[in-house]
């Protein structure tokens, strides 16, 4: 069956001098994988089209039971040429998408999943901290794949959260009131916890302008980490890390 569906680029593999493997999140489809024969030729088809972190109508041979699909042809529509010219953002956009391969399985295709991507690499370059952006996109993304947390309510009582300082389990799913303290709940900075809040009420473009103190953004993305770990039960991993602190590291 030969399909065109809107698409973005996640990542993308070499696998031999002229052919590619690429990682796409499609509308209709969801989180896909597609042999691209002939992208790296010079003069070819698809060379230029593909660029990570872009939107494409991707035109697909599709067979079924068959992991991988074929890329037949590809036109981009969404390059956001802000992303390659600004390292942090572009490495933004790399962490991202390794979250949304690392959270979300199988094909199943999600709109506010595909719509969440072009959001977040579309603001990334612009706002003022692209950790803003990233840890508000995490914060949907867990949402979008069943893993909400509860910013609210006790998770344990179903009470709500009315003066008191909160506790936190991340096996339990989000705040835990003083009444229901076990062994092993920890406390949740209260500059975190509205943080997490105005993400859950507004969109993307709205909490870009966010600012948290001097590493708070980092802390929140390993509290973000540590959270869907303990409900996907894996270690998740993120090469991205690496290249966005030798960024930072080199303009202190």
């Amino acid at each position: 069956m030969r399909s065109t569906t809107p698409a973005w680029v996640l990542r993308r593999i070499r696998w031999s001098d002229t052919s590619l493997i690429l990682h796409l999140y499609s509308l209709d489809y969801g989180r896909i994988s597609a042999m691209a024969r002939g992208a790296l030729r010079p003069g070819g088809r698809l060379h230029g089209t593909l660029e990570p972190f872009s939107g494409i109508a991707a035109t697909l041979s599709r067979r079924e039971g068959r992991e991988m699909d074929t890329l037949i042809d590809a036109a981009v529509e969404q390059p956001i040429p802000a992303l390659r010219a600004d390292p942090r953002a572009y490495a933004h956009a790399g962490l991202f998408s390794e979250w949304v391969s690392g959270l979300l399985y199988g094909s199943e295709p999600c709109s506010p999943t595909f719509h969440l991507i072009g959001a977040v690499f579309g603001r990334l370059a612009s706002a003022p901290s692209p950790w803003s952006v990233t840890c508000a996109g995490i914060e949907k993304l867990l949402l979008l794949a069943g893993v909400r947390m509860e910013l609210e309510k006790c998770t344990r009582c179903g009470g709500e959260m009315t003066g008191e300082e909160p506790a936190w389990s991340h096996t339990s799913g989000g705040l835990v009131c003083r009444g229901c303290l076990r062994p092993g709940d920890a406390g949740i900075a209260p500059g975190l916890l509205e943080f997490l809040r105005l993400c859950r009420r507004t969109d993307i473009e709205s909490t870009g302008g966010t600012r948290l103190w001097k590493g708070g953004f980092r802390q929140c993305h390993d509290f973000l980490r540590e959270y869907a770990e303990a409900h996907v039960q894996a270690r998740l991993k993120f090469r991205s890390l690496a290249v966005l602190e030798d960024l930072e590291n080199a303009v202190r």
